[in-house]
């Protein structure tokens, strides 16, 4: 089917009055092509799992620079429609709407004035009631302390539960995410600091806990220091490893104090660590296609 393009950008002369018989005045134009002319059209229907049609998703273009071109809202019926999209780049799309994921990216190239239709089926975000513990860790000067470790427990009425083990960024701050309501509290350790415990209970889905939590410095606590290198079964030095400082309690049970990286020549370096025993676990994590 053909399709019927403007060839240039449609536009208006100036205004000039004929005040006499027989008079004759000139109107002239110029018109600009349409930088449009060769775009193609992009459209499409999301749909949930069960193919229902999802209204107000948002439907989102990015180019080869993730750079974002168009966007827009499907209608009640999930439809949506890009009447211009500039062809012979390479694109790819996502959509995404309210209590569902975000769609993996369809990409997508556009030949001269092609149509194309591109439909998303969406799933649920299971994990759309869940809560958000966020946080930072501080020194008693309002300083961020980086690398402490932050256990998440839930209250039970036996013993607390361990859920999870995180670790302050280099500005303090840390994040945890809860399914489930209820009673949980915080259990901050750091080198050179006295550990601290922080309570906090989530009422209802979705909330969102900001927490501030001051440490309080051990002066006494020795300032030992704790190096090592980390490498491979051919003893080569392995940068951007993950090195967590373990203190070992007095049931003899690990308990994670500190994180840090290793450098591009494989070391790592824990300071002002009081005394106490003391192991490390490493890792290195690698991203698959």
């Amino acid at each position: 089917m053909s399709i019927i393009k403007d060839e240039f950008i449609p536009a208006q002369s100036i205004r000039k009055k004929i005040n006499g018989i027989t008079e004759t005045i000139r109107l002239d134009l110029t018109l600009f092509r349409n930088p449009h002319i060769n775009s193609g059209t992009v459209m499409g229907t999301v749909r949930d799992a069960n193919g229902k049609p999802v209204s107000d998703a948002v439907i989102i273009v990015l180019d080869e620079t993730r750079t974002v071109i168009a966007s827009t809202y499907t209608g009640n019926d999930g439809k949506y429609n890009f009447p211009i999209i500039p062809s012979e780049i390479d694109y790819r799309a996502y959509s995404q709407a309210p209590g569902f994921l975000l769609s993996d990216a369809v990409p997508f190239k556009l030949g001269i004035n092609q149509r194309i239709e591109i439909d998303f089926t969406l799933i649920a975000d299971n994990f759309n009631t869940c809560s958000i513990i966020a946080g930072e860790v501080l020194n008693s000067c309002g300083l961020p302390v980086k690398s402490a470790s932050v256990e998440l427990y839930l209250v039970t009425e036996t013993e607390p539960k361990l859920l999870s083990i995180t670790f302050s960024n280099d500005i303090g701050q840390f994040v945890f995410r809860v399914t489930d309501s209820g009673s949980y509290f915080l259990k901050i350790n750091a080198t050179g600091f006295f550990s601290e415990y922080f309570p906090v209970e989530i009422k209802k889905p979705k909330s969102i806990i900001n927490v501030n939590i001051v440490l309080e410095e051990d002066l006494k606590a020795s300032k030992g220091i704790i190096m090592g290198v980390i490498c491979d079964c051919d003893e080569m030095p392995l940068a951007n490893a993950d090195v967590i400082l373990y203190r070992v309690g007095t049931d003899q049970s690990p308990v994670p104090v500190a994180y840090t990286r290793t450098n591009h020549e494989g070391i790592y370096l824990f300071i002002n660590v009081p005394q106490g025993e003391y192991l490390v676990n490493s890792n290195r994590s690698v991203i698959v296609d």
